[in-house]
């Protein structure tokens, strides 16, 4: 399976160490130019040196279009780019990003669609551990929506 990613799940994966489970749930995952002057920032802003593994996995889009103005650069060249080398997934956390994409028929997962998969497939034994530490280390998900999730795979809420 081919996925292209913006910045904030790859964010959120290697903050709580997971940025491994791109590699096992995806076949070959890429990233746009602009995601990844977004991730240099980081890396220098946050201390996250793991993401700089993505450096390889750029992909540049050959026909930048102006798709929609309220979106952020990694977000329109994610989207662009998914459409010209015709991935699979698009791995997208801004809610009105996703909105967009998915209006344009292109499959979106976020970074709690992935941690759910993993579990699904046997890559890790419980959600609740790593839920809990997208919230202690600052990433934007809601409390209701992550508890929601844990009693959905029949886990205890935080």
């Amino acid at each position: 399976m081919l996925i292209v990613a913006d910045t904030g799940p790859l964010i959120s994966l290697a903050v709580i160490g997971q940025l491994d489970l791109l590699d096992a749930l995806f076949f070959q995952v890429v990233i746009p130019e602009a995601v990844w002057l977004e991730l240099e920032t980081l890396i220098e802003d946050q201390g996250i040196p793991e993401v700089s593994r993505f450096r390889d996995k750029v992909m540049p889009v050959s026909h930048y279009q102006e798709i929609n103005p309220d979106l952020g650069p990694g977000e329109k060249e994610a989207i662009i780019l998914y459409d010209e080398i015709q991935a699979d997934r698009l791995l997208i956390e801004d809610n009105g990003a996703r909105l967009f994409a998915e209006a344009r028929g292109i499959h979106c997962i976020g970074t709690l669609g992935m941690l759910i998969e993993a579990k699904n497939e046997g890559l890790m034994p419980a959600l609740r551990p790593f839920f809990a530490e997208l919230i202690a280390k600052n990433r934007y998900f809601a409390l209701s929506l992550l508890n929601r999730i844990l009693v959905l795979n029949s886990e205890q809420p935080l």
